[in-house]
């Protein structure tokens, strides 16, 4: 398998310092050498991040921290990650804030169109828009921008058009959801299971419905954003948005392996690790596993279809 390494070290999103470390501390951590070991790997570097005084992070929006740094990064990573596509490799993204997801997203959706499946896996739904958002926080907008909805600068990064079908949104995990999300999320049909639901029926069962959805909507290829704070923070306590009751890894861990036991997943998000408010390295020790898990997954899967 191609893979192109792809860092976004952002906390603009989030506005919360620290997070955009993780790409360095996961490279320093032998990442490029984990997937080397299975794939052949491109590093494709750093998107670069302008400085910005943080008296002045609603100095163009006063409902949107940093807004034109967040456009500015994630519009080189879409360009980036479209071109990744073309070169026939599978974009890996480190982040950085889950505001990176409006750059990797238009970026395959630019490339797939519309057969584009988006797995959601994190605590939290991101479909928020600026007149919904309590805290003005873009890493909380990724996904309602890329259904269209929301600010135009957001919505129309790398072109002017929606970037996925709210019906071909699958969120998983999700337990601290904004009244507004929940709003949407019914009204537009988008296919949710919460942490309660995953619990009561098990992981097993849960993949095996998302799969199967997936495969009614006849769609071929799948955008895999991961947001560490799925999982339970005794996993992870080093994310910038914790919230109690969460996968735990072999849950994750299941859910992982029917996802990428399709052989259709396209990107891979990867974004919310703060090495700043890590404990005992235990978040950098779970990050380290669940890489080496996804690098696994792909490899099993490339030899599979190299086989039938």
């Amino acid at each position: 398998m191609n893979i192109s390494i792809i860092g976004m070290p952002l906390f603009y999103g989030c506005d919360k310092p620290g997070v955009e470390q993780g790409p360095k501390i996961l490279r320093e951590n032998n990442v490029i050498d984990i997937f080397a070991k299975k794939h052949n790997v491109i590093d494709l570097g750093d998107i670069s991040v302008p400085f910005l005084d943080a008296k002045k992070k609603f100095l163009i929006n006063p409902k949107m921290k940093y807004l034109n740094e967040v456009i500015e990064c994630n519009t080189s990573l879409a360009e980036l990650v479209y071109l990744a596509l073309n070169n026939g490799t599978i974009p890996f993204i480190l982040g950085g804030d889950h505001s990176l997801a409006l750059g990797s997203l238009a970026g395959t959706s630019k490339y797939f169109n519309d057969d584009l499946a988006v797995i959601w896996i994190d605590a939290h739904g991101d479909l928020n828009t600026h007149e919904t958002s309590p805290s003005g926080n873009i890493h909380g907008m990724p996904l309602a921008a890329s259904i269209g909805l929301g600010y135009k600068s957001l919505t129309s990064i790398l072109f002017n058009k929606r970037k996925v079908n709210p019906k071909n949104i699958f969120l998983l995990g999700c337990r601290d959801l904004d009244s507004g999300e929940i709003k949407l999320i019914n009204n537009l049909e988008i296919n949710m299971w919460t942490i309660e639901d995953i619990k009561n029926k098990g992981a097993e069962a849960i993949i095996e419905e998302l799969l199967r959805k997936i495969n009614n909507n006849h769609l071929t290829n799948i955008h895999l954003s991961y947001d560490i704070d799925c999982l339970d923070p005794s996993y992870v306590p080093g994310t910038g948005t914790p919230v109690n009751n969460g996968l735990t890894f072999e849950e994750s861990q299941i859910l992982l392996h029917g996802i990428f036991g399709t052989s259709h997943v396209r990107c891979i998000d990867f974004v919310e690790y703060n090495p700043t408010l890590d404990k005992d390295n235990k978040t950098k020790e779970t990050c380290i596993q669940l890489i080496n898990l996804m690098s696994q997954e792909l490899h099993w899967n490339s030899i599979f279809m190299e086989f039938f």
